[in-house]
Parts: structure tokens; C-alpha cells; sequence
């Protein structure tokens, strides 16, 4: 078998879609969970361990301590720090695979920031390991549609940026809740 996709996966909709459908296709497939002190860290780390026994994939756990993390707000250069990491955990991993979509205000989440990420990527790797961003395009209710195709057990995620239980508040339960409404 090939060498391992690394999946960033915080447990959420978006990542444990696109691991399962990987998995569905038939690529091999490791997933990345980083506890970077987010106030949801808990929450998504059980969703990524579901996911990963769910999937029969392993998980690496990576745990990164110091950060001055916002409780309630965009996390800066938080999709960089999650790639950044992800490389230097398995820097022979030949694919990096990231759950961004469109329609959040998110810099990190523009093609642009792929386009810079994946220069990076190639500095650091000669070329070999590609960022793989499949929703880049896609909107949330698009991959809802994806999931319940999959039969991603959807109430096993978690989405939450701010707490270990769904706020109803921040942007991520937001869009997840308009997404599952539609």
C-alpha cells in the first residue's frame, strides 16, 4: 500500500467527511488531530478518535502547548499552524489533506492562502507532499449533502470553535446548524 494521506481532522463535519470519503475510495489513509489549547480541544479530540476507529485508521495526536488562543474569535494563522504541524509530524506524507470550504469570511481558507501553503509545502518537501484542499469550492450544504450520502454519522462531530458543547453562537455552529436546517 501506498504511503499515508495525512488528514488534519478536527472532528468536525467537514474533516470526517472528507476522511470518510477517502476511505471510500480507497486511499490510505492516516488522520491528525492537533490540541493546540482551543477551547473545544476535548470535543473535537473524541470526535477524531470516533472517526478514527469508525474508519480503522490510525490517528496521530499532536499536542502544542503556549499559544495564546482567542476564547471566543477567529484563531489566527490557525489553518497554518495546523499545516505547519501536520509536516512536521509526517514530513514524507505525500498528500495533506485540509477540510477548508467556501463561504466562511476566513482569510486561511481562500484559494490564496492554498496557493502560498502549498509553495511552502514545496520548499520544504522538494516538491513532494501536494495540499489537498477537495471543499475548497464546495459550500457546507454541499458537504452535508456529501456527508449524509457517506452515512457520516453527522451527530458524532463536532463543530463548536468555542466550547466542548455546541454555543449556537460562534460561526462554526452557525453554519452548521443553517446547513442541516436546509
Amino acid at each position: 500500500m501506498t504511503a499515508s494521506s495525512l488528514v488534519l481532522c478536527s472532528g468536525g463535519l467537514d474533516s470526517t467527511t472528507i476522511a470518510t470519503d477517502l476511505v471510500t475510495e480507497r486511499e490510505h489513509v492516516e488522520l491528525c488531530f492537533v490540541d493546540y489549547g482551543q477551547p473545544a480541544a476535548a470535543a473535537e479530540r473524541r470526535s477524531a478518535t470516533a472517526t478514527a476507529e469508525r474508519l480503522s485508521v490510525d490517528l496521530c495526536v499532536l499536542s502544542v502547548e503556549g499559544l495564546n488562543v482567542p476564547r471566543s474569535a477567529e484563531i489566527p494563522a490557525r489553518n497554518l499552524t495546523l499545516i505547519a504541524l501536520a509536516m512536521a509530524a509526517r514530513p514524507t506524507a505525500p498528500m495533506i489533506v485540509i477540510g477548508i470550504h467556501s463561504g466562511t469570511g476566513y482569510r486561511d481558507c481562500s484559494p490564496a492562502f492554498m496557493e502560498l501553503m502549498q509553495a511552502v509545502l514545496d520548499f520544504h518537501s522538494d516538491g513532494q507532499c501536494r495540499l489537498v484542499t477537495p471543499f475548497l469550492k464546495w459550500s457546507k450544504p454541499d458537504i452535508v449533502a456529501l456527508a449524509e450520502k457517506l452515512g457520516v454519522p453527522i451527530a458524532m462531530t463536532h463543530s463548536c470553535e468555542a466550547a466542548n458543547e455546541p454555543c449556537g453562537k460562534c460561526q462554526s455552529c452557525l453554519d452548521r446548524d443553517v446547513s442541516l436546517a436546509a
